[in-house]
């Protein structure tokens, strides 16, 4: 349902945005509310748009693209070549794809669509003058090199016995609770270390090549630095403590990076013939972008909530976290 654009927003006037004040999710919540938990777990938002569509590429890639796990033994260029192109072609079939259906193609127009701003254009900002060719370079030549690096090198460290395999056959409750734990497990890493990152030397040399980015586009999802990759890929270092398998870490990468492309679509959802499919954009993170000092983590756990940093779309949010800054 379209919300009209009025005084409660920002500076510049949204294009589409949801039903304000934001909430944020019921889950990690006090007092606890079980039954909205169970259907928030249970949305279109979170269930059938993140987790199951991740769960599906994640064993897809397993059963069908990543080579026996015992020829990983060895650090050898053919199945390190095999991950690479793997990851190279999932990344330029999906981000490549919503970007040519949203913003190149404009199927679906400006439904549903944040930002009143287009991609950069003839912008000094960027490499080659452009938005899109800058956030396609970090993200392909950094972004993909480094995510496959680090399967590699997991996989190299499980086919040697360096970490210990978690089977669904011995341990089927764990092993499918951790599909569902990741993604709170990586709300909470991604708001340490972005707070992390704007801190004023990270900012200026690192984060700030994320944050050029106003209006977002797939593309812009993980267009980072190489340290703020390395950074930002850290998160998956809970498998070096905590019982898992190859599958756990290549569905732990794939949704560290596609979860960032689908967040920073700058659409709310993907529309077929007139048809809402698929949550993409997250507006709590569409309002980072343009304020910066705020929604440091994601909705999942309210971290943003607890330490002052929630914004909730509101102009009184606005005028509040500037207050903040001011030291007001």
């Amino acid at each position: 349902m379209t919300t009209p654009t009025d005084e409660r927003t920002s500076y510049a006037p949204w294009n589409w945005h949801p039903p304000l004040p934001l909430e944020g999710a019921p889950v990690l919540v006090f007092p606890p509310r079980p039954l909205k938990a169970l259907r928030w777990l249970l949305s279109v938002g979170f269930l059938w748009s993140f987790l199951a569509p991740y769960t599906a590429t994640a064993l897809l890639t397993w059963f069908l693209l990543q080579q026996p796990l015992a020829d990983c033994a060895v650090l050898a260029p053919g199945w390190i070549l095999v991950v690479l192109g793997r990851n190279l072609a999932l990344m330029l079939v999906i981000a490549g794809g919503l970007h040519l259906y949203l913003h190149r193609w404009r199927r679906q127009g400006s439904t549903h669509r944040y930002e009143t701003r287009e991609l950069g254009r003839n912008d000094p900002r960027f490499l080659g003058r452009d938005q899109v060719i800058d956030n396609m370079a970090w993200s392909l030549v950094s972004g993909v090199v480094l995510w496959s690096a680090i399967e590699v090198l997991f996989l190299h460290a499980y086919a040697n016995g360096a970490l210990p395999v978690l089977a669904w056959s011995t341990h089927p409750i764990w092993f499918a609770a951790l599909f569902l734990a990741i993604p709170f497990w990586q709300s909470a890493h991604f708001f340490v270390i972005h707070r992390l990152l704007h801190g004023r030397a990270l900012y200026r040399w690192v984060h700030a090549v994320h944050h050029r980015n106003v209006a977002i586009g797939p593309w812009s999802g993980i267009s980072m630095h190489p340290v703020e990759h390395l950074l930002y890929f850290s998160s998956v270092a809970i498998h070096l403590v905590l019982p898992s398998s190859p599958l756990h870490v290549i569905f732990h990468m794939q949704f560290l990076v596609f979860g960032a492309v689908q967040s920073h679509c700058g659409f709310a959802d993907l529309v077929v013939r007139g048809r809402r499919t698929l949550a993409l954009g997250d507006f709590f993170h569409q309002l980072h972008h343009r304020y910066f000092n705020c929604n440091y983590g994601a909705d999942y756990v309210q971290l943003d909530r607890w330490s002052g940093s929630f914004h909730d779309g509101t102009a009184e949010a606005t005028r509040r976290l500037a207050r903040g800054n001011r030291g007001d």
